[in-house]
């Protein structure tokens, strides 16, 4: 290969997978509910019952009715007779009449006639019958009544959310102890280079330790799925193939590191060109660091090739590669960012996406970007660094002082 195939802005590169006709659909999994933290909903899920199924107390206090308040103050108070007291996790016995009431606490159930509840601080104990009230209330003060937080057959969650504590404990509230989810993805990630050697071998000359099979695979895990990391490939056409068709057969979606380029010693691209159809629909994305970057559907299954610098790689997967991966089971995340300050001038390229890493800090109350410039091969300029800025293709850079988004790498 002499040249890139048509290069692309990030967005096209996403739509011309996620868009395309064999894109993967992922499988489903029932499990229980109270193992499903973090996973994804592959159906909507409604509410069993109405929630709460009675009229409750949302204080500890008195069951009243509230005309028995009606001008009521700490100068006139009025006193009731109390006929009950309502203990948690019990039905009321009594019915109230004018001039009435139950002791009741916070989640208690309301009885049959008060329609508000006078909280404790707002009366006084007379004696073991009566109390004295001083406070006015209106028809429902503080009472949740039946339904209020959620209808039978209403939405809980949509399909493609993301399960979190409160929801576990929404759907245990409903009654619902099982739930379909999306399936987790095995991701394999195949490294390859004549000069790679594993992390904890000495190095030589010529020779730096293959960092790219390990940032990926953490970058993987954080976003929910499984990893399987196979052994570095060397500069090998026939050696790359073989690996890859075994990684093909065991994973659903596999990364390749470096070789994404356009020199002669580059293979990723020929060895996806044989893994199956429709085969690479993206050589080449208009962004820095990451324009070397392959995107392909071979048989149903997503195969992504990375450039071998490290900060490249690990933009592409934040940038392109993760809402990827989230589309093929429905998830749209809110990305997180803050808006900051910049620091100092950034300068860019039109036509060209530019992801440049920063440093925050806080100055009275108010939060700055500094950019941290470098060759884009280089780690620790990542490492140094608390977020990225995003340079959208239109502009010829950012100025400083001007408020930009500072995103999170994970």
């Amino acid at each position: 290969m002499s040249e890139f195939f048509e290069v692309v802005s990030p967005a096209e590169a996403i739509s011309k997978i996620t868009s395309h006709n064999d894109f993967p659909s992922l499988k489903t999994e029932t499990l229980d509910t109270i193992s499903c933290h973090n996973r994804i909903t592959s159906e909507s899920v409604t509410s069993n019952s109405d929630l709460p199924h009675f009229n409750r107390s949302s204080m500890d206090g008195y069951a009243i009715k509230s005309n028995d308040s009606s001008g009521v103050s700490s100068s006139s108070p009025n006193y009731i007779k109390v006929i009950e007291e309502i203990k948690m996790g019990y039905t009321p016995n009594e019915k109230l009449k004018n001039g009435e009431c139950s002791r009741i606490f916070t989640g208690g159930m309301i009885p049959e006639g008060a329609d508000s509840v006078i909280m404790e601080e707002d009366t006084e104990i007379l004696n073991d019958d009566f109390i004295e009230i001083k406070k006015s209330l209106s028809v429902g003060e503080n009472i949740i009544y039946k339904g209020e937080e959620t209808k039978k057959n209403n939405l809980i969650l949509s399909k493609g959310h993301k399960i979190r504590s409160q929801d576990i404990g929404s759907m245990l509230e409903s009654g619902i102890t099982s739930l379909k989810v999306y399936k987790k993805l095995i991701i394999g990630v195949l490294s390859s280079g004549d000069e790679l050697l594993d992390p904890s071998e000495d190095l030589q000359p010529a020779k730096i330790r293959d960092i790219n099979t390990y940032t990926i695979s953490t970058l993987i895990k954080s976003i929910g799925h499984k990893v399987k990391n196979f052994p570095i490939m060397p500069d090998n056409f026939e050696s790359q193939l073989e690996q890859a068709k075994k990684a093909f057969n065991e994973c659903d979606i596999l990364i390749f590191s470096a070789g994404s380029s356009i020199s002669y010693r580059d293979t990723t691209s020929k060895v996806i060109s044989n893994l199956g159809l429709p085969g690479i629909l993206v050589h080449g994305v208009s962004v820095k660091p990451g324009k070397p970057t392959i995107l392909a559907i071979c048989d149903k299954k997503i195969i992504i090739g990375l450039p071998g610098n490290p900060v490249s790689a690990s933009m592409i997967f934040t940038n392109i590669i993760r809402p990827i991966i989230y589309k093929t089971y429905n998830f749209e995340p809110l990305e997180p960012y803050i808006l900051c300050k910049l620091n100092d001038d950034i300068s860019s390229h039109t036509g060209r996406v530019d992801y440049v890493p920063v440093k925050l800090s806080v100055k009275d109350g108010i939060s700055y970007a500094q950019p941290i410039l470098g060759k884009s091969n280089l780690i620790n300029t990542l490492v140094h660094s608390d977020g990225y800025i995003t340079v959208p293709s239109e502009k010829r850079g950012l100025y400083k002082n001007s408020t930009v988004k500072v995103s999170n790498y994970e």
